[in-house]
C-alpha cells in the first residue's frame, strides 16, 4: 500500500488539505480579502470541504486492493473540485479569481488526482500483463 506512488500523491493531497484547515483564519470579523485564501474561505469553513476531502482520501487509500473503486472515488473528488472551482469563479470577477491563492490549491489538487488515477491505471496494466503471461 505505502510503496505505491499513488498513495504518496494521495497523502500529499491530505497534507495540503490539512494545511488549509490549519492556516485559514476563522475570525469572522476579518474581511474575506484579508485572509490567506480570500473568497474560498467561507466554502471551507461553512461546508467543511477540506475535512471531508481528507477523510474521503484516507478511505480511498485503504481501498488499495480494489483499484477500480479507487479510480471511481478519485473521479468523484475531481468532479467536486470542478464544482468548487466553478463556484470560486462565479463569486467575483475573473481578474480577482486569478490572483487569489486558492486557485493554486485547485490546480495542485487537480494535478495530484490526475496523476494518482494515471498511476493506478498503470498498476492495473502491469497486473493484467502479468496475468496474461501465466
Amino acid at each position: 500500500m505505502i510503496q505505491r506512488i499513488q498513495t504518496v500523491y494521495m497523502v500529499l493531497l491530505i497534507l495540503i488539505n490539512m494545511f488549509i484547515v490549519i492556516s485559514i483564519d476563522s475570525n469572522p470579523e476579518m474581511s474575506l480579502s484579508e485572509s490567506h485564501f480570500g473568497f474560498f474561505r467561507p466554502y471551507i469553513n461553512d461546508y467543511f470541504f477540506s475535512e471531508f476531502f481528507c477523510i474521503f482520501l484516507l478511505v480511498i487509500i485503504f481501498f488499495f486492493k480494489k483499484p477500480k473503486i479507487q479510480i471511481n472515488f478519485l473521479r468523484v473528488l475531481f468532479v467536486s473540485l470542478i464544482f468548487g472551482l466553478l463556484n470560486f469563479f462565479d463569486e467575483r470577477s475573473f481578474e480577482k479569481s486569478i490572483t487569489d491563492p486558492a486557485l493554486l490549491y485547485f490546480l495542485v489538487s487537480f494535478f495530484l488526482i490526475f496523476v494518482s488515477i494515471t498511476s493506478i491505471k498503470k498498476d492495473q496494466a502491469i497486473i493484467s500483463s502479468s496475468n496474461r503471461l501465466r
